[in-house]
């Protein structure tokens, strides 16, 4: 997908507001701000956990004028992570980015003391030289792997009918904060008239263990492009369930 038709599609994805969804709300992640925007912020909010004995979460604020990194600190001495997974997402009514990330590749034995994220501005000739070139994240100190929260397990996805399905899973662990159906499906941009896949993220009702979810059958998507695909994901003190272990059920309308 083009950058003209992931920013179209995102526009009028937000355009349309919190949708209203059987037991839930869907959201989509948020556009880029415009090329000539003021600074959103000057430096990097910033949160990190273990996710096991090597994946570290990063949840931060995110301006998409910035490429950003995240380097580990070891023994003194710090080197940049590889990324394993990434997502935005959406926490206490407000947009993060999600980054997971692998201390162990590359590394040579040192234990991780904290984590540091870096934006660096991507075209840094398009901007006033007021805009910062560079931006940090303080030193993170990663909290225990303890507070990272466990998806609840998706158990099947049920036909009631041509056009409906019912999602179902497993009562979710530990109270978590927000436990969220994910749906990618098509979605229809009018401002560019093409269908494309998109994603979703649909709050569910506390206690709730499945969703019925109406299928996108318009005969104008493309074939390649009709599938519809459900999973799991929580949210608890900032953190989210671990975005590797994400197993997507796709089905055919």
């Amino acid at each position: 997908m083009t950058s003209r038709i992931a920013a179209a599609v995102a526009t009028c994805a937000l355009s349309l507001g919190a949708l209203a969804s059987g037991a839930g709300v869907a959201t989509a992640a948020p556009p880029a701000p415009a090329g000539d925007a003021p600074s959103l912020q000057l430096a990097i909010n910033a949160r990190a956990a273990a996710v096991d004995r090597c994946s570290y979460q990063v949840v931060r604020s995110h301006d998409s004028r910035y490429v950003y990194s995240v380097s580990g600190v070891f023994g003194g001495g710090a080197r940049e992570l590889t990324p394993q997974k990434e997502d935005y997402v959406r926490i206490s009514d407000d947009w993060r980015k999600v980054v997971q990330v692998d201390a162990c590749a590359g590394g040579g034995g040192q234990a991780l003391t904290a984590l540091r994220v870096t934006g660096k501005l991507g075209n840094p000739e398009n901007y006033d030289p007021s805009v910062p070139r560079t931006i940090h994240s303080n030193d993170l100190k990663p909290a225990a792997s303890s507070v990272i929260p466990k998806a609840p397990v998706l158990t099947s996805v049920d036909r009631l009918d041509a056009a409906t399905v019912r999602v179902t899973w497993k009562p979710a662990q530990g109270n978590p904060d927000q436990v969220i159906l994910m749906e990618r499906k098509p979605f229809y941009s009018s401002e560019i008239g093409v269908w494309h896949p998109y994603t979703f993220q649909r709050n569910v009702q506390a206690g709730a263990t499945s969703m019925d979810r109406k299928l996108e059958r318009h005969p104008d998507i493309p074939p390649a492009d009709r599938s519809h695909s459900y999973w799991m994901r929580v949210v608890n003190g900032g953190f989210v369930s671990d975005l590797r272990a994400e197993k997507p059920v796709t089905i055919e309308p």
